[in-house]
């Protein structure tokens, strides 16, 4: 179990080497390390995968006060504290088992701030044990409640989930007018459109498609040498992404 730290609204220090789950009176986080311990990933691929979530999340509303960026001493990015609900978001991407370790160690953290409240039995008013015990209560059912309901959602997507992983592990890429059409009936404009909005795809200064930074860098998209000039193309792991994000379902018979 790593270890927990708590931090109020006007804490400066910052321990770069623990893992922890920041809490204040209005928001709890967790950290890329923490992720990456629970989950068995690497930290280096935990933070490629926050800062693709980020990017993408930018025309959402994304409030800037959901996630913190700790730099080392370096200047270098030492971790990103996630609030729970982009730490949900972010894996939800990855496989059932990582993402109900990560929702038993959010329950198990939630648990663990509620402990370092004085508990009722140690408040000698009656009346304010009573109201104390109540609040108790209440924010253990809340925990139980929100685990069961995630719980419940995984086992619903499951079928969805595998077939997204299904398709991203075959080898092999596609063109553009190939891709699209496995897409619930979305235009080729629309598909690359999308493709511009998200930035997978840029224009050169040649007015060329040319491959985002983090879509070559996630293996979405690979470059294909051809007669006249390079294509772009989409890889099964890059359909797999692009239907998930846009939350569309794809036929698994449709790849078989």
């Amino acid at each position: 179990m790593s270890n927990l730290t708590l931090h109020t609204n006007n804490a400066t220090a910052y321990n770069n080497t623990s893992v922890s789950i920041i809490a204040n009176p209005n928001v709890q986080t967790m950290s890329s390390k923490e992720i990456a311990i629970v989950t068995g990933k690497d930290h280096s691929n935990i933070l490629r995968d926050i800062r693709t979530m980020l990017d993408q999340l930018q025309d959402s509303n994304l409030n800037p006060n959901d996630y913190q960026v700790i730099l080392a001493s370096n200047n270098m990015t030492a971790e990103i504290l996630l609030n729970k609900d982009l730490s949900m978001c972010l894996v939800s991407g990855y496989n059932v088992q990582l993402r109900m370790a990560i929702i038993k160690r959010w329950n198990e953290l939630e648990t663990q701030v509620l402990e370092m409240v004085k508990p009722s039995y140690m408040i000698e008013d009656p009346i304010e044990r009573a109201k104390k015990w109540i609040e108790e209560a209440t924010a253990k059912q809340a925990v139980e409640t929100k685990l069961v309901e995630a719980t419940q959602a995984i086992e619903v997507m499951q079928p969805t989930v595998d077939a997204y992983e299904l398709i991203a592990g075959k080898k092999g890429s596609m063109c553009f007018s190939d891709a699209y059409k496995y897409l619930g009936g979305i235009k080729l404009k629309e598909m690359k459109q999308w493709m511009y909005d998200k930035k997978w795809i840029n224009k050169d200064r040649y007015d060329r498609d040319s491959i985002g930074y983090y879509q070559n860098m996630n293996g979405y998209l690979v470059e294909k040498v051809t007669t006249h000039q390079p294509q772009i193309r989409i890889t099964y792991k890059g359909l797999a992404a692009m239907a998930r994000q846009m939350k569309i379902e794809l036929n698994v018979e449709d790849f078989q």
